[in-house]
C-alpha cells in the first residue's frame, strides 16, 4: 500500500511544479512523490498517474516492476527488448548534478498495448514510438516506464514537457486508426474497378 504522505494531491502537485521549496527539499532528500494529472488514458487506465522522484543512477535499473517489461535499447532494432526489471529502484544519492525523473510507472505501453499497438509485434510503431520520445529533452525509455529527467529547479518545465510527450505518443492511434480506413478504402477502390469491368 502507498504511503499517503506521498500521494499529493492537485494542488500539491501544482506547488510542486511552482517551485515550492519544502517538496523540491523532499525530492532530494529521496521521498518520491505520484500525482493525478489532468490527462487520461484513451481505455479503460483511468488518469495518467506522475511518480517524480530522484532519478536512478546511470548504472542502475530505473524499473518498478519485478515483470518482464520492455526495456528501451538503442541495439535492438525495433528499440524494445523483454528483460526483467528490478522491484524498486536503488535509491539516487543526492549529489551537486542529481535530476528528478517524472514517470509514467508504465502505463503509456500498457496503454499503447490496449490500443492494439503492442510494442513488442508492431516493429513500425514500436521504432515510431521510440524515435519519438527521443525527440523530447531528457525523456527516455526504461524497463517500459516512460520518462523525463529534469534538474530539480526545473521540475516544473520537466513536467509539461512529460505531459506534452504523453500525449503526442497517446495520439499515435490515431494514425494507426487512419491508416486502417486508407487500407479499406484501396481495398474498397480496388474491388470496385474490379467489378466494374466488363470483358472485351
Amino acid at each position: 500500500m502507498a504511503d499517503e504522505r506521498l500521494l499529493l494531491s492537485y494542488q500539491g502537485l501544482l506547488a510542486l511544479l511552482a517551485g515550492d521549496a519544502k517538496l523540491r527539499a523532499r525530492l532530494l532528500a529521496g521521498d518520491r512523490f505520484q500525482a493525478k494529472t489532468p490527462l487520461t488514458y484513451p481505455g479503460r487506465l483511468g488518469p495518467v498517474v506522475a511518480y517524480v522522484g530522484l532519478a536512478p543512477a546511470e548504472s542502475a535499473d530505473p524499473g518498478y516492476s519485478a515483470a518482464p517489461v520492455l526495456r528501451a535499447t538503442l541495439d535492438s532494432s525495433a528499440g524494445f527488448d523483454r528483460e526483467p526489471a528490478s522491484p524498486e529502484p536503488p535509491p539516487a544519492e543526492p549529489s551537486a548534478d542529481s535530476m528528478i525523473r517524472i514517470s509514467d510507472g508504465g502505463g503509456l505501453i500498457k496503454c499503447l498495448s490496449e490500443q492494439g499497438m503492442d510494442l513488442e509485434i508492431d516493429m513500425i510503431m514500436s521504432k515510431t514510438v521510440f524515435h519519438a520520445v527521443k525527440e523530447h529533452e531528457g525523456a527516455g525509455i526504461a524497463a517500459g516506464h516512460v520518462y523525463v529527467d529534469a534538474p530539480p529547479e526545473a521540475v516544473g518545465a520537466g513536467f509539461w514537457r512529460f505531459i506534452q510527450l504523453m500525449g503526442e505518443v497517446m495520439g499515435l492511434r490515431h494514425a494507426k486508426y487512419k491508416d486502417a480506413l486508407v487500407q479499406l478504402e484501396r481495398r474498397r477502390d480496388a474491388d470496385s474497378d474490379t467489378l466494374g469491368r466488363r470483358p472485351s
